[in-house]
């Protein structure tokens, strides 16, 4: 891949000698922040430094301090410091506990080392013999010593005292001890008084995942299985893991809930949260998934909320690094104290039983809980005449309740209803004479669509096709009251097709019912979580996280954002500019995608342009997906230019390569533009974005790519409440114009 001079200059230009700031100035910089940490100075004089060093890409300091009372260290209290090469912070973390002079616990007798052990091994269930004189005593109030654990560890056991945290948020002068065993490393806490354990951590515990793996879009890339991740969490975005909601070592669940994200089923549609699988203290979710079956199959579930939580944060996790933050308004039950506001975790309900093929996110502002459905991506059933020959052939059907259909369905003989009353054909009363096992013909009206079908399965009906008298369209049933009863499959077929087969019934019609597949999951298809998440990113972002109403024009672009976010983050090494990216294949088993193009920066496979939008109107709706496709093409074209001039970096979450500057402006494009923004405003931020993070450096990648669909200088929303007000312009600002080192696929045509 070619790199131009001017990109060249910018990496050089960001690799410089980092100094790091003085101690003293780390404290000061704290010092002024005090109220806004609720800390004293007392409490900042006592803290030591427990780690700095700086950033040499770009000078950025990182100072953190530990707390200390009267020399005795805080379990999990620290405070971390990040300042930028011009001495100003970019951000604190502070975990000291607040006003701890007041928030800590007297102690009128510390118990003896040894015999705090011994009672932490009996709450661990650790039988021994051995009698607390074979024990070491404590060298010193505050020192670490070693102690002969024979009997209760594989080791020495490390003592000292520190300061831990307890439920109601005091600070309770404890035991910290560890205790090696075969497959634990304990990291414990226990109250010095009562030897009752306060805090208790497994090191050699990894949380593991049987999911399909980040950056995979589908069980398709995987080929069909799922995969064993383990600690898969990132500590910047989720200091804690994933299990976490109180900011201290250890996780408070064992199930599919945390800081980031509580998911379980939602079958009932209740909203109200259904099960969960757990995978107990060692956080090992092994579970089992058949592609095969439809994903109702109880033996799914459990897969499908696992990866559903696995991905919801995993975005969270992706996103943080690009600035979806706490004081952005990301999602999270505690900020650890970065500011924003907490309390909303997103709400993930796996095989949400309130809909079908689609899912949704609702984003409230920040503070409070989104919502995330997920739903079936439902296979439409497949009517099949096999003979005679005449009339043979796969015919369009709608509706359908009753019994499900498999893959092998239901073959028989198709025979026209007769009830012996009125239009004998219509089913409404029980049938006669009816051959039991044959598929039932029944003609539309009189009675309700469920009436008709109970009737024919009491006859011993092996399934029911309804026939339209009102057109030549297959028509939606509603079931009605006795609908619930019915268990055999029920279809409907246009007026003019069911003519057709009553006509050849003397000859015998053989018809077969059945599904092409098994229904999908949209818990299985991440590109589809990850777009739902999306909209909960760019509502939080646009117009700020306090408000969530700031998407609301017509041409307005939230579908877009989120494929792009789904494109972004299922991008692997080895793609091309230039070949099909579908959105949703994998739920709606649908090759090309539910787009109507695949995205590709080739205009051969993809060509959108900025005009299109008036197609979204269909004459009684504007089509939010329909716009928004057009607006993911232009940023998967800037995508693409920018992967050109600086590479691709697989490395998602920290990379520099040109995806990543692609993502970091989009994200930051988002921030900067305005309440209610049209094509226009998005663009314009975007290269507003590229001036503050890169000092322009890549304004003509950005220019080429939107001009390429339209969105060149002069182009013009109208307004931003309609479609069919707007002006193409292929032109780029002259400073871009002339030759050029961005090649596209077309431009040889």
């Amino acid at each position: 891949m070619k790199k131009s001079m001017m990109s060249m200059a910018l990496l050089a230009a960001v690799s410089v000698q980092a100094n790091l700031i003085s101690e003293d100035q780390a404290r000061q910089l704290l010092a002024q922040q005090r109220s806004v940490l609720g800390l004293t100075q007392k409490d900042l004089d006592q803290s030591k430094v427990l780690s700095a060093y700086p950033s040499q890409h770009n000078g950025v300091s990182h100072y953190v301090f530990q707390q200390h009372i009267n020399g005795i260290e805080v379990a999990g209290g620290s405070i971390q410091l990040n300042v930028d090469r011009n001495g100003e912070v970019i951000n604190t973390h502070n975990h000291f506990i607040s006003a701890v002079e007041q928030n800590t616990k007297s102690s009128n007798h510390i118990m003896p080392a040894d015999q705090a052990v011994m009672k932490v091994a009996a709450q661990l269930g650790i039988q021994t013999r051995m009698p607390t004189y074979a024990l070491k005593p404590i060298e010193g109030i505050n020192q670490a010593t070693t102690m002969n654990g024979d009997g209760i560890s594989l080791q020495d056991i490390p003592v000292k005292l520190v300061y831990q945290k307890d439920a109601q948020g005091q600070a309770v002068l404890s035991w910290d001890m560890q205790i090696l065993q075969d497959e634990n490393w304990w990291s414990i806490r226990a109250d010095a008084e009562t030897g009752a354990v306060l805090s208790q951590h497994n090191w050699y515990a990894h949380a593991s995942y049987d999911v399909i793996p980040f950056p995979n879009e589908s069980p398709a890339n995987t080929g069909y299985a799922l995969a064993t991740v383990t600690d898969p969490d990132d500590l910047d975005a989720s200091p804690f893991g994933w299990h976490d909601t109180d900011g201290s070592a250890g996780a408070e669940f064992t199930d599919t809930r945390g800081n980031n994200v509580f998911a379980q089923d939602d079958l009932d549609a209740n909203n109200s949260g259904g099960s969960r699988p757990d995978g107990g203290a060692s956080l090992v979710f092994d579970v089992p998934w058949n592609p095969l079956v439809n994903p109702d199959e109880e033996q799914n579930l459990d897969a499908a909320i696992v990866n559903l939580f696995y991905w919801n944060n995993i975005t969270h996790d992706l996103t943080y690094h690009y600035g979806f933050d706490e004081a952005s308004g990301n999602f999270q039950e505690n900020n650890y104290g970065n500011g924003g506001f907490g309390g909303d975790a997103v709400n993930a309900d796996a095989q949400d039983g309130s809909g079908t093929n689609n899912a949704n996110f609702g984003t409230p502002p920040d503070g409070q809980n989104p919502r995330m459905q997920m739903f079936y991506f439902v296979l439409a059933p497949t009517f099949t005449i096999n003979a005679p020959n005449n009339i043979a052939g796969q015919y369009e059907t709608g509706g359908g309740f009753g019994g499900d259909l498999t893959k092998v369905g239901i073959t028989g003989t198709i025979e026209l209803a007769d009830d012996g009353v009125d239009t004998t054909s219509d089913g409404c009363t029980s049938l006669t004479g009816f051959t039991g096992g044959n598929i039932a013909l029944i003609d539309r009206g009189e009675c309700e669509f469920g009436v008709k079908a109970l009737n024919a399965e009491n006859a011993g009906a092996s399934a029911v096709i309804i026939v339209n008298n009102q057109g030549n369209d297959p028509m939606s049933m509603s079931p009605g009251a006795v609908g619930d009863q019915v268990t055999i499959p029920v279809m409907s077929l246009g007026q003019s097709n069911g003519d057709l087969i009553k006509s050849e019934l003397q000859n015998g019609v053989n018809a077969t019912m059945a599904k092409a597949g098994a229904d999908r999951d949209s818990d299985m298809d991440n590109g589809i979580i990850i777009h739902e998440y999306g909209h909960g990113i760019s509502n939080r972002l646009t117009g700020g996280p306090s408000q969530a109403s700031c998407l609301q024009t017509t041409e307005q672009m939230g579908e877009g954002w989120s494929d792009f976010f789904a494109l972004f983050m299922t991008a692997q090494v080895g793609d091309t500019a230039d070949q099909a990216r579908p959105m949703g294949s994998y739920a709606t088993q649908i090759a090309g995608g539910i787009r109507t193009y695949p995205y590709s920066r080739d205009t051969n496979i993809n060509p959108h342009t900025f005009g299109d939008i008036v197609n979204a109107d269909n004459g009684t709706r504007v089509s939010p997906h329909y716009v928004g496709s057009v607006w993911a093409v232009m940023l998967w074209d800037m995508y693409w230019n920018l992967v050109d001039e600086h590479g691709f970096d697989a490395d998602l979450y920290r990379g520099t390569g040109g995806n990543n500057i692609a993502m970091q402006l989009v994200m930051d494009g988002l921030k900067l533009q305005g309440c209610n923004p049209g094509f226009i405003d998005g663009r314009d931020a975007i290269l507003q974005a590229d001036q503050v993070n890169y000092s322009g450096a890549n304004q003509c990648q950005i220019w080429h790519a939107f001009a390429k669909r339209g969105l060149g200088e002069g182009a013009s929303s109208g307004s931003v409440f309609a479609v069919g007000d707007e002006t193409e312009s292929f032109d780029v600002p002259a400073a871009c114009d002339g030759p050029s080192d961005l090649i596209f696929a077309d431009d040889f045509e």
